[in-house]
């Protein structure tokens, strides 16, 4: 199935795309580091992070970058949206955003086999990963430890 788009598709073409992940279950020596990172990162016009945005932390720092000037790519857990929530209404107006879903029509519910699909097309697609909060016990610890073979990844 071919990913379905919403959004501006130009930010997919980004020279610095980051790709965000954080466990479900975050550290608190972590959340400083992500946070810091986050405001450095929502300056850049030229770069885009790319998430799913699901964890609470990555919803903290999906607010942050929002309320910026860099890119943000939403691969959804869920089928595209039908009309973009209010909370996204700003900087999908100003071309910042672009919400991609691999699924097929009326997925509303995540699935953890979704989550993994997803988030190995987040970790393709980006330039360079960001981890934090991973933890060998974390379902993301075995994507963290494949990616840093192959690409810039940086622990939060």
């Amino acid at each position: 199935m071919q990913p379905k788009f919403l959004g501006s598709e130009e930010l997919l073409k980004r020279k610095e795309m980051i790709g965000f992940f954080c466990s479900r279950h975050t550290l608190p020596a972590s959340v400083m580091p992500t946070l810091d990172w986050a405001y450095e990162v929502r300056k850049r016009e030229d770069t885009v992070v790319i998430s799913g945005f699901q964890s609470d932390m990555e919803r903290e720092v999906l607010d942050i970058l929002l309320g910026g000037k860099c890119g943000i790519v939403i691969v959804l857990n869920r089928s595209i949206y039908k009309v973009v929530p209010e909370a996204y209404a700003s900087a999908f107006a100003d071309g910042r955003l672009l919400f991609i879903s691999l699924l097929g029509d009326g997925i509303t519910r995540p699935s953890r086999q979704n989550a993994e699909r997803r988030n190995r097309y987040i970790a393709e697609c980006a330039t360079s990963l960001v981890f934090s909060s991973v933890t060998p016990e974390s379902s993301l610890y075995p994507l963290m430890a494949e990616y840093e073979l192959r690409k810039e990844v940086r622990r939060k």
